[in-house]
């Protein structure tokens, strides 16, 4: 086996937030064989809809984490690496929106972390440890020095080729295969910022061509704009002028329309790159499971505490009701359970939600799916809103057409 660093056995898993509308894919702990078949298996299950990979290693086996830095780049697939702290160490604090290890012991991106983080189209995080890969003890100490030799510099020549591939400038190549196994090169912040940092610089390049609506001038312009605003203790104290205000807001709305040039350019170019990974266009209805929406029923009338134990539920208060929260999975909807006031801590109510933008392929499947459940429809106007009439509830399927990150379909269903 080849290592780059000795660790406990990786822990890679899917990380999804709220509704799903984000998710990635977690890789923690020590790389192994096996790995890179695990990683593909949960990008394949969320069909396009991972973004990114956040890495916390100490290292591992090199091969598979090529395997998987390779998989990163054709995918399209974004990397989050620790912050490199004020006293040079990594850390990895919770920052309310992505995960942080379940070990802090594998609070670091080192040597086959390093080698899985350079495949990534985008990278983030300033903690990079490196050295050069190596063979795990036993069979190599057992060889001849000159059999010794040719296998150790095809070694290198595979992680030379390799680092070449993503884009590693040649003498940070150098300063990699030139440390020792048993040492670690921190890489210094500015090295990162200038080569590991940011946008691969043809991406960048790309969709700032293709998205730019500022010209030069417009985007001086609105950078002094917001250096005045900053400097004063409000917008009513800014001595900006009716004019001024006028041109601000005009070039506002040419930098909205950047950003959502730049968002919907990532997210068609990564179903494409899904496509060609997988032979097949991702969907948001393969391998649903609609019938968790229908036998969310179950649920009413439980006692929360029973379901805390049994399933991965997180309480939640809020204006003097309690929640009990689940996030979606690659396969099934976010969810929501709620109490009343004459019932605390007993399920009264459920809501589930679908991810934004849903297709209308899923919400006829959606539809379907609970029609076969419960019988056709009692009421609303089967365009935006379906209710049922039940015995012991009633629900209703809603299109709700505006929410922060999109048209959303939700389920609401509530105990009589």
């Amino acid at each position: 086996m080849l290592h780059t660093a000795v660790a406990n056995a990786a822990d890679i898993r899917p990380f999804i937030s709220g509704s799903g509308s984000y998710r990635a894919i977690v890789i923690e702990g020590n790389i192994e064989p096996g790995d890179f078949e695990t990683f593909v298996r949960i990008a394949n299950e969320n069909q396009g809809k991972v973004s990114g990979v956040y890495i916390f290693s100490p290292g591992g086996d090199f091969y598979e984490a090529m395997k998987i830095g390779r998989a990163m780049r054709a995918l399209e697939l974004s990397s989050q690496v620790p912050m490199r702290g004020p006293t040079g160490r990594p850390v990895c604090e919770e920052n309310g929106f992505g995960p942080k290890p379940k070990d802090p012991n594998n609070c670091t991106c080192a040597s086959a972390g390093f080698f899985i983080h350079i495949g990534a189209i985008h990278r983030g995080g300033t903690y990079l440890a490196v050295h050069r890969p190596y063979f795990s003890k036993g069979k190599f100490g057992d060889l001849s020095q000159a059999e010794a030799q040719k296998i150790f510099a095809a070694l290198q020549d595979s992680a030379r080729a390799y680092m070449l591939e993503m884009g590693v400038p040649k003498h940070i190549q150098e300063d990699v295969l030139g440390t020792p196994s048993e040492r670690a090169l921190v890489l210094d912040e500015k090295t990162i910022k200038t080569y590991f940092w940011g946008a691969l610089p043809y991406r960048h390049e790309w969709k700032k061509n293709r998205c730019s609506k500022l010209s030069e001038l417009e985007a001086q312009r609105a950078e002094n704009y917001s250096r005045r605003l900053l400097r004063a203790r409000s917008a009513s104290d800014s001595d900006l002028s009716k004019s001024e205000w006028d041109d601000l807001t005009a070039l506002q709305k040419k930098q909205k329309e950047e950003l959502d040039c730049a968002v919907t350019v990532e997210r068609q170019s990564r179903a494409a790159a899904y496509e060609r990974y997988f032979s097949v266009k991702p969907t948001d209805y393969s391998g649903h499971n609609f019938s968790k929406w229908s036998d969310a029923t179950k649920y009413l009338g439980r006692q929360f505490y029973e379901l805390v134990a049994e399933e991965r539920f997180e309480e939640e208060k809020f204006a003097g009701s309690s929640f009990l929260k689940r996030v979606a999975t690659a396969n099934t909807p976010a969810i929501s359970l709620s109490d009343s006031r004459t019932k605390p801590k007993v399920v009264t109510g459920v809501s589930l939600a679908s991810t934004p933008n849903p297709s209308p392929e899923f919400a006829q499947r959606l539809l379907l799916s609970l029609e076969n459940a419960w019988g056709k429809r009692s009421g609303g106007d089967g365009i935006a809103e379906w209710l049922w009439e039940r015995k012991g509830f009633s629900a209703k399927l809603a299109h709700n057409p505006v929410s922060a990150e999109g048209p959303f379909l939700s389920v609401v269903i509530d105990a009589k």
